[in-house]
């Protein structure tokens, strides 16, 4: 199994000790302990609720010539939604990592219904994935796990359109 896919498996766990702590600030630091899982078809039958629906996903063009990038998308832009939150983040590594990233919609408090989602990453390969990994379209919230692989930089930016 790779690397990738325990960490792939380390944050869907985590993400689901973070998701039962009702009540604790999340701006505040929490320690959990993580679990390393080897077999991922052992985990899924240990957690039989958990599902991972992965995003559709597309090379685009990069604008750095060293860099590309991939698009990773979800449900499709209807009448009347509107971009309800965006968020970005860039990345520099001194060597090749394995990069995994949770981001969350809404961040805190409750979020429009989710329609579509795009997110664009742009990475030294194109190699990697994106899956929801709680919530979705037609729901409130939705959190997706972002996987590079072996990369020295990484830059994503998500937009989220929703209804009220």
């Amino acid at each position: 199994m790779c690397k990738l896919s325990l960490c792939l498996l380390v944050a869907i766990f985590g993400f689901l000790i973070a998701g039962s702590l009702a009540g604790v600030n999340r701006d505040s630091y929490v320690h959990r302990d993580i679990i390393v899982v080897k077999d991922v078809r052992d985990f899924a039958a240990k957690h039989p609720g958990l599902k991972l629906q992965r995003m559709d996903r597309q090379p685009v063009s990069a604008r750095a010539a060293a860099a590309q990038s991939v698009r990773y998308t979800l449900g499709a832009r209807i009448t009347d939604d509107r971009l309800v939150a965006q968020n970005a983040d860039v990345f520099n590594y001194a060597s090749s990592n394995d990069v995994s990233l949770q981001v969350t919609y809404p961040e805190t408090g409750t979020g429009a219904i989710v329609t579509y989602v795009e997110i664009v990453c742009t990475q030294d390969n194109n190699e990697g994935n994106a899956f929801v990994i709680a919530g979705g379209i037609g729901q409130r919230f939705i959190s997706i796990l972002i996987e590079a692989k072996q990369t020295n930089s990484f830059a994503y930016q998500a937009l989220y359109y929703g209804v009220d």
